[in-house]
Parts: structure tokens; sequence; C-alpha cells
């Protein structure tokens, strides 16, 4: 269930068309924020904490070193920290050669954060390490330079990071450790738990060089991972593997969409997953997006969002009411957003900057386009809004941007009939269980329930709720319903009994 008042098939069916009707939409607020970074910085990369905060990290060039450097943006002052320096090596910088290989960093809680830097050279039989380093006070220190993997102290390609539920750190990376030995030249796809002793888990033996990574992490302490697939004629397609805690589900392709792909990329709220990623099969180049309800089960067929021309770099962010917000770069070095509602349809294209000098298909280092959600809509007439990143190649500095979506009145343009979901609705996730007590002195019930995917593990446990909703239940009974998490402790909201078979028959 996506929704309580939509339902798998009916957003099966409003993609199925795979053309996007455009909706007229309100208007979205662009404010240029001054960048921290120096000018000819590469590898871009942000992300989200927690506490709603936002990690911009990139790789400067200062005389002879390279320094991977970080700063955190601060939405009260609209502006950037002064940059910190995470590591600095005076070796060629890996990142240099493959752009797509950007430091990736993962922000836990309470001051937890982990980064990955690349330094070598870009070459197969020469060392290239992929080095970790962790902050436990929110960046202001960072302890020794760690190896990514033990049975791997170079030809690493590119990394992912997530931050679990547990505040453990899983990475997913490329590897090319038996590359010169192997009857083709491909890489492989490993996948760790930092810090837990054991081999590397191959999660795919064949993946093609120059790959992409992306993970997005659950409550229920599993995660998500997307990447490209490699098929028998060396063609690329984008696949999926689910991690449960523990252990790793086997991969599955996301869509039938086979030839060059770039992305992807992932974001989730709950349970809900977006995904975007670049595909040139057919000589058609565009920009798909789709969803999955249930932690990347099952996915929606995918949506054509581009603006004719895309260059090949695309992110993704989702918001809690399960809107989703796209953003890619033309070809003529152009960026671009479009928000695809909660019921995934899509709205009229938004260019966030103008064309640029550098063609983004002809840069030595293609620019790059990143987002990070800074406050997400909160029903009401509230807005969303994110910064994004660009790394506009090689004649051009790292530009950064602060957007203002009106999610409030987005919604509230699109509600034209009386099933569609209220803000609330919106905001929580759909359960079906069968009441095992009536918790009354704790105002709560206890619940029995199936696996809601990627949110909570199936079992029994309480959820608090209101009284008129206690006074209307009965222990033994089914209901469909919403479950919200408001600071720690789990609610059920829109009870609806199920009607009881006849067992007297």
């Amino acid at each position: 269930m996506i929704r309580p008042a939509f339902s798998v098939a009916v957003c099966l069916a409003l993609a199925a068309a795979h053309a996007v009707e455009e909706k007229p939409t309100a208007a979205v607020r662009i404010e240029e924020l001054l960048s921290p970074a120096l000018p000819y910085a590469v590898g871009v990369s942000l992300t989200g904490a927690p506490d709603g905060a936002a990690w911009l990290s990139w790789a400067d060039r200062p005389k002879d070193e390279i320094a991977l450097r970080f700063s955190t943006f601060d939405n009260a002052g609209k502006k950037w920290s002064a940059p910190t320096t995470i590591i600095k090596h005076g070796r060629l910088f890996h990142l240099f050669e493959w752009p797509e290989a950007f430091p990736p960093v993962s922000i836990g809680a309470n001051g937890h954060a982990t980064a990955v830097g690349f330094f070598g050279y870009a070459a197969h039989n020469v060392e290239t390490m992929a080095l970790v380093k962790h902050t436990t006070d929110g960046g202001k220190t960072w302890g020794k330079d760690e190896p990514l993997s033990p049975a791997n102290s170079g030809d690493i390609e590119a990394v992912a990071l997530a931050t679990l539920a547990d505040n453990r750190v899983l990475a997913a990376w490329i590897d090319g450790r038996d590359f010169e030995k192997r009857e083709k030249a491909v890489m492989q796809l490993f996948a760790r738990v930092l810090g837990e002793t054991g081999p590397d888990v191959l999660l795919d033996p064949s993946v093609p060089r120059f790959s992409q990574l992306s993970l997005t992490a659950f409550p229920d302490g599993g995660a998500l991972l997307a990447y490209h697939g490699r098929t028998d004629d060396n063609l690329t397609t984008v696949r999926t593997a689910r991690f449960r805690g523990q252990t790793w589900d086997n991969s599955k392709p996301l869509d039938n969409d086979v030839g060059l792909a770039t992305g992807p990329r992932l974001a989730s709220d709950g349970g809900r997953v977006a995904v975007a990623w670049f595909s040139s099969a057919d000589n058609d180049p565009r920009v798909l997006a789709s969803f999955s309800p249930d932690a990347g089960t099952r996915f929606l067929q995918p949506l054509h969002i581009d603006h004719g021309k895309p260059a090949g770099s695309v992110d993704t962010l989702i918001l809690h009411d399960g809107a989703m917000l796209v953003a890619w770069l033309e070809s003529d070095g152009s960026a671009w957003l479009r928000r695809l509602s909660p019921d995934f349809t899509a709205d009229v294209p938004v260019r966030l900057t103008p064309a640029s000098a550098t063609n983004a298909n002809a840069a030595a280092h293609p620019p790059r386009v990143r987002l990070a959600l800074v406050r997400d809509y909160m029903g009401g007439k509230s807005s969303a809004q994110f910064v994004t990143a660009i790394a506009a190649g090689d004649t051009a500095s790292l530009r950064t941007l602060l957007v203002t979506v009106p999610e409030g009145e987005l919604i509230a343009a699109a509600k034209s009939c009386d099933c569609a979901p209220t803000p609330e609705q919106l905001a929580g996730f759909p359960m079906r269980g069968t009441i095992a007590a009536v918790v009354a002195d704790r105002g709560a019930l206890r619940v029995q329930h199936d696996e809601i995917p990627g949110l909570l593990a199936a079992g029994t446990r309480e959820f608090r709720t209101a009284p008129d909703v206690l006074a209307a239940v009965a222990t033994g009974r089914q209901f469909l319903g919403r479950i919200e998490r408001r600071d720690s402790t789990w609610w059920v909201f829109d009870v609806r009994l199920l009607v009881q078979p006849d067992t007297s028959k």
C-alpha cells in the first residue's frame, strides 16, 4: 500500500503511459549561497543529517596537495560554515581521473560521521587507496586513516556509505582486486559493515567500470543499494539489492531499460523509496524516476522527466508526504528540478540555473548535481527546503543554492475531491494489523502485524492512540490504520475495523 487513499494498482495505472502530464505549479524560490570551496573544486558530495543539517564535502587542490574538506549549512543564517579539512594527501587524487567517484560522507546521530577519500593513481596496475575517517564530535576532529577493506588496499573506484538505524556504517564499493586476472575486464561489487570482523561480502561478481552506487538506510535497521549491473553484451542496467541488517538479498533489475546508465540515486522516508537515474538506451538520453512503497520490493514504472537533452547527472529527495524531488543537468550545463506529487504525477520542470559556459557532455570533469533536505514538509501551508550543490566542471567553482518548494500550496491545489488524502494521512504510513490487547492505562493498543517493509519487522508492539479509538476497538479485531512516529513513540491513527468473517456456518 502506498497511502490510505491510493493503492499500488492506481499508481501503476497512472504511470503506465510513461509520458508525463505536466501540471501547473506554485513558484519555487531559489537563493544563491556563497560557496565555501576553492575554485575548481571537484568530487562534490552533499548529505542530510538526522538533525536537519546538511554536510557538503568536496576535494580542493591547494598547492601540490589534495584535500578532502567539508562544511555544514546553517539554515537560519543561510550560509555555510568555514571549511574543515577531513584528510589531505600529496599524491594524485583518484577522483580527478574518475569524477563519478565523489568522496562520500555519511552522518549518524550524536556527532558521528564517516567519510571516504580516494588517493593514488587511477590505473589498474598502481595502488588506488580508499581511506576511511571517522568523527564523533561533529567533524571537529577526525580519527586515524583506516583502509576501507582489510582485503584490498587499492584499486577501488567508487564507494557508497549509509549510517544504519543502530549507528553502524554500511559501505558498498566497486572493487578491482582481481581485475588483471579475470577473463573479462570487469569489476566486482563488495560490501561490509565498517569495523566488523569477517570477509567482504561479494554482491555482484561482474559490474562495469566507472560505475556509480547509492545507498539509503531504513528505520528497521536495513538499507537498499542501487548500482549498475552488467549484461552479457557489456551493457548496463540499474539493479537493487536489499540489506536486512545482517544479510543481503539477491540483487534484481529495477527496470528493463538496458544501455549506458549513470546515477542511480536513492532517497527514502520510512520504507518509501525514490530513485532517479540517467539512461541512454536506444540512443535516447533521458532522466528516469521511479518510486517504491515497500523498501524496494516493487518499483512503479519509471517516468521520463527531463527537459529534452539531459547530460547524465541526477539526484533525488523524498518528502514525508511522499512527494519526490528530482534534479538533473541538461547538456547546456543548466540545472533543472521536477517535483513528482504523492500520486506519482509530475509538475512542470523548474530551471535552477541558466546554461553554463561549460558543455556538460564535453567537460573533462563533468558537472555534478547533489541535493540534501534541510526542512521537510510538516503539513498545513508549510514548505520544504533543500540545498543543492553543482560542481560545474573545469571552468567554474562549486555552486550552491537554497531551494524552497511550496509543498503545502501544491498539496492544497492538487486536492480535487473528498477522497484525496489529507496532509496528516500523507505524513503517516499505512498498516494492517490485529489487536492483541487494549492497554487502556497506557493509552495504547498492542498490535500484531506483518512486516512493514523498511519500517518495522513483523511482530507485536504497542502503539499509542486516541481515547475514542480505545473505546471503539476490541481484542482480536483486524484493522487498517496509519502509523506515525512522534518523538520516540509510535502512534496509530485512522483505525478502521475490518468486517469479521462469519464462522458459525
